[in-house]
């Protein structure tokens, strides 16, 4: 597909709209009471967390490496998906296997632990379908390590809490648009205040369609967001909040391009090319309620309880090529598939959590129960044993016809699975001295799934107790040293070839090191030392012929190394987050699993010109040494990718940015963690106008 140019009549025109609306807007009083509604323009979010530990501690506090990111870093780099910023989280990769199918790792494992406000989700596989929209969040938090403790589901990787956006005492709302090279637009809202005394409300809508850099791949977003707060006393607030988020896509790839050819030859494909036709697609869409209602006992003692209820349904009809082509193209074959695959949660969470009194010193606590039914549904409608016709040299044309699916009786099997997770947790901070803490917890996780698994059984259970241990020295009020370890207990829904399930993952994880905090705890460095080992770790190895299903094979994993990051606003100027990261994954046998890079660096700064106070300007730097797949059949050399943003502030509500991507117009894959890979975007530039209450 052509690129075109960048569409600036259409720009001009929202331009034009955002002067006009900033012409009649009211000139709101620059007090306290009435700042912008993400008033904090603080890259790192150092405030309060729940997500490692369910304590009200610090980031600085916490003793495991936390990256926080913030509504001002989403907005500064136009971060609207997850995959967006969890690719420029440190530490952090995202494996784009395929057009919206998508694996994160931490640390040399799969990422497979989600919360949204600090509440623990089930997630059966590593795998993320769909384009998330992160509209809807204030902040993204990445805990590193195991975090059995608060989730229940305790990976070495790390643990991605989604922090919902709530509503303000004032009126205040916020409106951005934005065009691309590709044909695109995004349009996105956020309004929030008081509707009657003691009710808030806050409403966030978006909209965006676009075209893409690779042939015939289309993208829509249509996601609302609405949430009220009421007091129903001084001290009791109650919660309710509704999200839905639709994702189209057309023109999707369903694996990706092949890296040799017959003769062992590298390809080498242009960065636009797909093998995807135009008539797949996958559309996700997911909706999501939770009430949350929290009771102040007393003035150190909070009740609080949280229902989560989340429908996920994924409809796609795909085209897979396989094999390696002759050097003219010729000689792939292919396989359809159309499926319709759900996933429903019900969610919730009650705790306890407060301050006593033991020795003469004060001391946090927190007591709670967790509860999740998880529902897996999925029917499959193809033909692996005949599959489709040889495709000729022409394959990456999108001219493969679309199959007659077979819309009952689904060919490859269906599967409906149940989980249901009961868990008791408890964790205290006790306060050893005025330096030294010891944090201790618990959590008594009960596991059970049942069903049926595209035709093999998946009943599985499983009873254990995990606990975690932590310390903490304050050396000064800028230093502190700490330590943590916790038990790894990781339910899998995998299955291995003979289509067995593989029951849980477990192990050990455990993190040293020390956080240093600057101007006044607005920025911190933290440096982590960390070793993982995990076993009965699910690996793929391949589909089962008859089902399509994915097999895997258990494994034993080890992983060490060690990251250095720093954010957190240094200087009333500048905002900075940066880290570096080296890994060392190995299995059983010593060898070293080769698509996770065992060094990268992230890093990113915004910089406000103290002379020209409305001008900001930003960039974010991303590098990775050298991978290979799995049996070094492609290797991807070492890159660097560089993306700019310059922003300006024409009047005291509007605000005009360019951000440019990949600058140096880099090529390179996305992910080599299968045998099957696409190229990344190449430059492309985003012209964005913005306009604030």
């Amino acid at each position: 597909m052509a690129i075109n140019s960048t569409p600036l009549s259409a720009a001009v025109a929202i331009l034009s709209v955002s002067m006009v609306s900033s012409a009649i807007a009211e000139n709101e009083a620059d007090n306290e009471n009435n700042m912008p509604i993400e008033y904090v323009h603080v890259y790192g979010e150092q405030g309060k967390t729940t997500t490692a530990t369910n304590l009200n501690l610090s980031l600085f506090e916490t003793p495991q490496t936390v990256t926080a990111i913030s509504r001002s870093q989403m907005d500064d780099f136009l971060l609207d998906k997850a995959n967006e910023v969890l690719d420029y989280t440190p530490g952090v990769t995202v494996e784009e296997v395929e057009t919206h199918r998508t694996y994160y790792t931490a640390r040399g494992f799969d990422i497979v632990n989600f919360q949204y406000d600090g509440v623990g989700t089930p997630f059966a596989f590593g795998l993320v379908q769909g384009q998330s929209d992160t509209a809807v969040y204030q902040k993204i938090e990445v805990v590193k390590g195991a975090a059995g403790l608060i989730t229940g589901l305790a990976n070495p990787s790390a643990t991605i809490n989604y922090v919902r956006k709530r509503p303000t005492e004032d009126l205040q709302a916020n409106v951005r648009a934005s065009v691309n090279e590709w044909n695109g637009y995004r349009l996105d809202g956020d309004v929030s205040g008081s509707l009657v005394d003691g009710v808030r409300g806050r409403v966030v809508v978006a909209s965006e369609d676009t075209e893409s850099y690779l042939d015939r791949h289309e993208d829509s977003t249509n996601l609302f967001y609405g949430v009220l707060e009421f007091d129903l006393s001084e001290e009791t607030l109650l919660t309710v909040g509704h999200s839905y988020d639709l994702n189209e896509a057309d023109g999707i790839l369903w694996g990706a391009l092949p890296l040799s050819y017959s003769d062992g030859t590298p390809t080498d494909y242009e960065v636009s090319t797909s093998s995807a036709p135009d008539w797949s697609f996958r559309d996700t869409e997911q909706q999501q309620t939770f009430v949350e209602l929290k009771h102040q006992l007393s003035d150190k003692w909070m009740l609080s309880g949280i229902y989560t209820k989340t429908d996920t349904d994924i409809e796609s009809e795909l085209f897979y090529i396989a094999g390696s082509p002759n050097p003219d193209e010729s000689g792939l074959s292919a396989y359809t598939g159309r499926y319709l695959n759900g996933i429903k949660r019900d969610m919730l969470d009650i705790s306890a959590s407060g301050y006593i009194e033991v020795g003469g010193r004060e001391h946090q606590l927190v007591v709670g129960y967790n509860q999740a039914d998880v529902e897996i549904t999925g029917a499959s409608h193809l033909d692996l044993a005949n599959g489709y016709p040889v495709l000729g040299f022409d394959w990456a044309q999108g001219n493969s016809p679309r199959p007659n699916f077979v819309d009952h009786d689904p060919i490859g099997g269906t599967s409906a699975v149940e989980q249901e997770h009961r868990s008791f947790y408890a964790a205290a901070r006790i306060s050893v001295s005025d330096q030294l803490s010891a944090l201790l917890g618990a959590r008594k996780a009960d596991y059970k799934q049942t069903g049926l698994s595209y035709g093999g059984l998946a009943n599985t259970d499983a009873d254990e107790l995990v606990p975690y241990f932590g310390l903490s020295y304050q050396v000064t009020d800028e230093v502190m040293l700490y330590g943590s370890h916790s038990k790894v207990f990781s339910p899998q829904l995998f299955v291995d070839p003979q289509l067995r399930p593989l029951g849980a993952a477990k192990g050990e994880s455990s993190e040293v090191g020390f956080k240093t905090a600057f101007n006044n705890e607005r920025a911190i460095l933290t440096v982590a030392v960390f070793q993982s080992e995990i076993g009965n770790l699910g690996v793929f190895v391949g589909n089962d012929i008859d089902s399509g299903v994915a097999t895997y094979e258990p494994k034993t994993q080890e992983s060490e190394g060690y990251e250095i990051e720093l954010a957190g606003q240094l200087s009333h100027e500048l905002n900075v987050s940066a880290g570096y990261t080296k890994v060392d994954i190995r299995d059983v046998n010593g060898e070293v699993i080769p698509y996770i890079p065992e060094h990268m660096i992230k890093a990113s700064a915004s910089y406000q010109i103290p002379r020209i106070p409305a001008l900001k300007v930003g960039g974010v730097l991303k590098w990775q040494d050298a991978i290979t797949t799995t049996g070094a059949t492609a290797k991807q050399e070492s890159y660097a990718l560089l993306d700019l943003v310059l922003s300006y502030q024409l009047s005291e509500h509007v605000t005009a940015a360019i951000n440019i991507d990949n600058l140096s117009d880099e090529k390179y894959y996305n992910s080599l963690y299968w045998d099957q890979a696409y190229f990344g975007a190449p430059r492309n530039v985003v012209l964005s106008v913005s306009w604030a209450l």
